[in-house]
């Protein structure tokens, strides 16, 4: 009893703990507990060290004095290595310590981000020289390490590859290279061809992206006239990633004749013979021609062909149906003579299945073995229980039924056999007798 009112004190009275950092790496960790003994605040370390907790009074105090500090730092080093100037550095030296500060402030910029815990950056770069033009660009390589359960998308990784090409003079955004923690290459480096031309991922994202955008801006143009169960919609873009550079040229007719400028004019005459009055005169005209070179190189990723496919109900009538078609194919932005194709079918009621978040986690299929123990059901939902059940309800509801049968034949008057119809005959007649004697 002492020992238990004792700790209800203790926790009573012991000053409650807040999380001042988590998620901390080991270097981080070491220097924040080392500069709060130098501040002789009382701390805790939990989780394995990667967690700091402080008095709850002082954690807002003791978080804002770190950070003023420039702690935790990371372990990214950045420009700071210049406030101390030593100016007997060597020029090489210089420029080490320019590219370590670079690659630093880019790893906390990364850092930053939702859902990265860590970053490495590490950069190539080339210095103008004499023949600097002959010479690869700047290359540059980041690796990421995400919280568990994260992902980066094609927008996010798009995104890092142009913060770093930025950020490094000479650097183009198709010469970074980002990987994860397991050394798995995300975005850039060897998939990706020659000339930006994008690699599969990025074309299946193309892809995928142009359909969705397509098939809302469809589904919002039924949505005006129908319920959302009423039609579905589905599209297929197919893209063409071939990059094509055409080359014309036609001449043109300057002058104010239109037959060009006239280059070199020569004109003869020749005398007749005698008796001949009219000399023979020759005028020969050399005209220059200007050119119109046109070059058209297309981009590759082009719409080469649409199909969508639309099913509506049932109540639509034929005109109904026309201009339906119309208006889908203005929506998608369909051009038959391309070879896009427009499929409308009139069926009954449509399960559409609520729309899925950008970010929502993917659900993989499990892949049992062929040997494997059939799972168990849970209690009370096995097949024969539920056949129980189905068999009990049949059982009551048969003997409702006959209840009711019963019911309804001890309403109805009982029929008379033939001695008991006998019988009253015979009183009748009596009765009849009686009354015509009396």
């Amino acid at each position: 009893m002492v020992l238990a009112t004792l700790a209800v004190l203790y926790w009573l009275l012991a000053p409650r703990q807040q999380t001042l950092f988590n998620n901390l790496r080991q270097a981080d960790a070491a220097e924040i507990v080392q500069t709060l003994g130098e501040w002789k605040v009382p701390y805790r370390l939990t989780d394995g060290g990667t967690t700091i907790t402080v008095d709850e009074a002082r954690v807002y105090d003791t978080r804002m004095k770190l950070v003023s500090a420039g702690i935790p730092k990371g372990g990214h080093v950045g420009f700071e290595l210049f406030n101390e100037s030593d100016f007997g550095v060597t020029e090489f030296a210089q420029k080490v310590n320019y590219q370590r500060a670079l690659q630093g402030e880019i790893e906390r910029t990364i850092t930053s981000m939702p859902g990265v815990l860590d970053a490495r950056v590490h950069l190539t770069i080339r210095r103008q020289g004499l023949f600097a033009e002959q010479e690869d660009g700047s290359k540059a390589s980041v690796a990421l390490s995400l919280s568990p359960g994260q992902s980066l998308g094609r927008r996010q990784l798009d995104g890092i590859r142009s913060l770093v090409a930025a950020s490094v003079e000479g650097l183009k955004p198709e010469h970074v290279s980002v990987l994860d923690s397991q050394g798995a290459l995300l975005s850039g480096g060897s998939t990706e061809l020659v000339g930006g031309t994008a690699d599969e991922q990025t074309r299946g994202d193309r892809k995928s992206a142009l359909e969705k955008t397509l098939t809302t801006r469809v589904a919002d143009l039924l949505g005006k006239t129908m319920d959302a169960g009423d039609f579905a919609v589905s599209v297929d873009a197919t893209l063409n990633y071939d990059a094509v550079r055409e080359v014309s040229e036609r001449p043109v007719a300057l002058g104010e004749q239109g037959n060009g400028l006239v280059q070199r004019r020569r004109t003869t005459t020749q005398v007749q013979a005698e008796g001949s009055t009219t000399p023979r005169q020759e005028e020969d005209t050399k005209y220059v021609l200007g050119t119109s070179r046109q070059e058209v190189s297309r981009a590759p990723g082009r719409v080469e062909r649409l199909s969508v496919a639309v099913v509506v109900p049932v109540r639509l009538d034929d005109v109904e149906l026309y201009r339906l078609r119309s208006l889908v194919a203005a929506a998608a932005g369909m051009d038959f003579e391309r070879g896009d194709q427009l499929e409308i079918s009139r069926l009954g009621q449509v399960a559409v299945a609520p729309p899925v978040a950008d970010d929502a986690p993917v659900v993989k299929p499990a892949i049992v073995p062929a040997d494997a123990a059939p799972a168990q059901r849970p209690a009370g939902t096995t097949p024969a229980a539920t056949s129980g059940w189905h068999l009990i309800a049949a059982a009551g509801l048969g003997m409702l039924v006959a209840l009711l049968w019963f019911g309804l034949r001890r309403r109805q008057p009982a029929r008379l056999t033939a001695q008991e119809r006998e019988q009253a005959l015979q009183k009748m007649r009596l009765w009849l007798q009686d009354g015509s004697a009396s």
